[in-house]
């Protein structure tokens, strides 16, 4: 039936995750992942997003023709009206067209969104935001990136750009981030600012069990290599982590503090990697908030895991 049926695609910073989402319930009905770091140009990046969900519809067993449409979620700043991706700092790309590329390849309507923003409206819709009016998401991968839905909505912010949490600064003159800055958030609780520390130590004569695993040029290791060796009780990625999430804690205070939400989704790869990281964010958070801003405030996993991106994704087209 068309229309029943919708593709989500999360273009994050490591990989390009596209699924076909029933539309009434949030239902994935089949799925399909691939690398993304370094594309080589705008056609490079339409040829991988059509390949993930050619191979999705073929799982699902469908054609375009049963489509409401396609909206994507992108890591990075995004003019939602064009359908451009203006500036990803973690994929290396700018002025980027997606929406009309798939529109014209697919014959539906596409329609562009943040990688983060559409993690929201999954977990909105279905996933642990479901029934709360007032709360922000947190997704922590490549990079860090917020959502925020205050009285039941997305807050956009004047320019589209609301909820960059990981570009909030925690030391001025600190560590470099992707975005040109210093001291950012995300220099410090992604996903890549493990593996730099953990690289960092192997550099230095320690041996770790993800030696073999990580990208110490580009800062790369993904969420399932770090799950291992914690499950290994690996000493530099073990510390790497904590030291991770107790930055986070320190970020979600300013949130906790200037928005006092009533709940906190923090999602992602790392989030599904480790409870730890959950946990110890939390207790970092909770040491140093206000304490009344603390006491009607939940801090919670997504419950859509990894998938949030992708029904959010899918939703954009039942959004108006």
């Amino acid at each position: 039936m068309p229309g029943k049926y919708a593709v989500g695609i999360d273009f994050g910073g490591t990989k390009v995750l596209a699924g076909v989402v029933e539309m009434s319930s949030g239902r994935l009905i089949a799925t399909s992942k691939k690398k993304t770091r370094n594309p080589n140009d705008h056609e490079d990046v339409s040829r991988r997003l059509t390949s993930v969900v050619d191979e999705a519809l073929a799982e699902a067993g469908l054609t375009a023709k049963a489509l409401a449409g396609i909206g994507v979620g992108a890591a990075g700043m995004v003019n939602r009206e064009k359908g451009v991706l203006l500036n990803a700092v973690n994929l290396g790309l700018s002025e980027v067209p997606l929406t009309e590329p798939l529109s014209q390849y697919y014959g539906v309507p596409a329609k562009l969104g943040n990688d983060v923003e559409v993690a929201t409206l999954g977990e909105m819709r279905f996933g642990a935001g479901k029934g709360c009016d007032h709360f922000v998401c947190i997704f922590v991968g490549t990079g860090i990136g917020g959502g925020i839905v205050v009285d039941g909505k997305l807050l956009r912010g004047a320019s589209g750009t609301a909820g960059e949490i990981g570009h909030t600064v925690l030391y001025p003159n600190g560590r470099l981030c992707g975005c040109g800055a210093y001291g950012c958030l995300e220099a410090y609780a992604s996903r890549t600012a493990i593996a730099r520390q953990v690289s960092s130590e192997i550099n230095r004569g320690h041996v770790s069990t993800v030696q073999d695993k990580i990208d110490p040029s580009k800062g790369i290791l993904r969420s399932k290599a770090i799950s291992q060796a914690l499950d290994m009780g690996d000493p530099l990625v073990t510390r790497a982590v904590e030291d991770a999430a107790r930055y986070m804690g320190l970020g979600l205070v300013s949130v906790i503090n200037f928005l006092n939400p009533k709940r906190i989704i923090l999602g992602g790869g790392l989030v599904e990697a480790s409870q730890t990281y959950l946990d110890l964010a939390s207790l970092e958070a909770s040491k140093h908030c206000l304490v009344i801003a603390r006491k009607k405030l939940d801090i919670v996993k997504a419950g859509l895991g990894d998938y949030a991106g992708i029904v959010g994704a899918a939703m954009l087209l039942a959004n108006k």
